[in-house]
């Protein structure tokens, strides 16, 4: 008996090591392929970025450090794009997260019709943001424009929308809010529904408003499912490019110009590969860092601290 439980624990110590194996072999095809999609464009690009790589100079691509990162913090053009790209993420934070929070409530009370309101929330989120930016062009049109035709009727003038500097990025965001707001409102719909009824049940037994579960007990029950959601949202409030270059190509002048509609002039206009991986860089280390602290800071806390000892009012 004793001579054969060592015997019998080494074979399944060496059934568990082919398993194992087995399962490494088994995603090998899904690795390489994400490893050749991802890991390795990743790589050159961080390579590149130390290089003064120019595809107009036919010379050869020679080291220079952190050359073009240092030169990124010179670029008075950065400094504007990163603020475009600030006003975007505000837009996100202080637009699109409370009118997405108080669209999930008023679907989440409603008893009827919810499945029917949902897909009609789905319509602008699902249309490709190109398609969504060229219907804009024509919403914001000088001569043609409904909006300019309903401000005439009223004697307010007929604005150039995409034209003027002090609309332009405006016009932008409000595009942007009316695109991903309804992609807020589902998620954060979605986690209200994830919810225990029966503390809701329990703070109104207490006599808690409405305000006060929206509050004390949907806010920070939901913590996890709105860090995801602004991390999901900022991030794609970064890359945003489909609407300006179809609305506004960055103008006039420069006003319009986002980080990412920067990094695509140098890359792919003036062919700066160094300098437009540089900033790529740049931002995928300040976005994930970014996406990190968000993550961290909306953590779900316990029950405790969502209902206090002398209930929820």
């Amino acid at each position: 008996m004793t001579a054969t439980a060592p015997a019998f624990t080494g074979r399944r110590r060496q059934r568990r090591v082919a398993e194992a194996h087995l399962g490494w072999w088994m995603i090998a095809p899904v690795l390489i392929v994400l490893a050749a999609n991802s890991i390795f464009p990743l790589v050159y690009a961080v390579f590149v970025s130390f290089h003064n790589f120019q595809l107009l100079i036919p010379v050869p691509h020679r080291f220079v450090g952190f050359a073009n990162y240092a030169r990124i913090f010179r670029d008075a053009l950065f400094w504007s794009s990163l603020e475009v790209t600030l006003w975007f993420i505000a837009g996100v934070v202080f637009l699109q997260f409370p009118a997405g929070f108080g669209l999930a409530l008023l679907l989440h009370r409603l008893r009827r019709r919810q499945d029917l309101l949902v897909t009609l929330f789905l319509v602008p989120t699902i249309i490709a943001p190109s398609v969504a930016a060229f219907q804009w062009a024509q919403l914001y049109n000088y001569q043609f424009g409904p909006l300019n035709y309903i401000l005439g009727l009223f004697h307010l003038g007929r604005p150039t929308w995409t034209a003027d500097p002090q609309l332009a990025l405006p016009a932008l965001v409000f595009v942007d809010f009316w695109e991903w707001t309804p992609f807020m409102t589902l998620l954060l719909f979605a986690g209200l529904r994830s919810l225990p009824q029966n503390i809701v049940d329990a703070a109104r037994v207490d006599g808690s408003t409405a305000c006060q579960v929206a509050w004390r007990i949907y806010l920070p029950l939901l913590r996890p499912v709105i860090g995801i959601a602004l991390v999901l949202r900022i991030l794609m409030s970064v890359k945003l490019f489909d609407i300006i270059y179809v609305l506004t190509a960055g103008g006039p002048g420069t006003v319009t110009e986002n980080l990412a509609y920067f990094t695509y002039i140098e890359g792919f206009r003036y062919f700066n590969l160094g300098y437009a991986c540089a900033l790529a860089i740049l931002q995928l280390i300040a976005v994930s860092l970014l996406a990190k602290l968000l993550i961290r800071m909306t953590r779900r806390p316990g029950v405790a601290h969502v209902i206090p000892a002398g209930g929820a009012a």
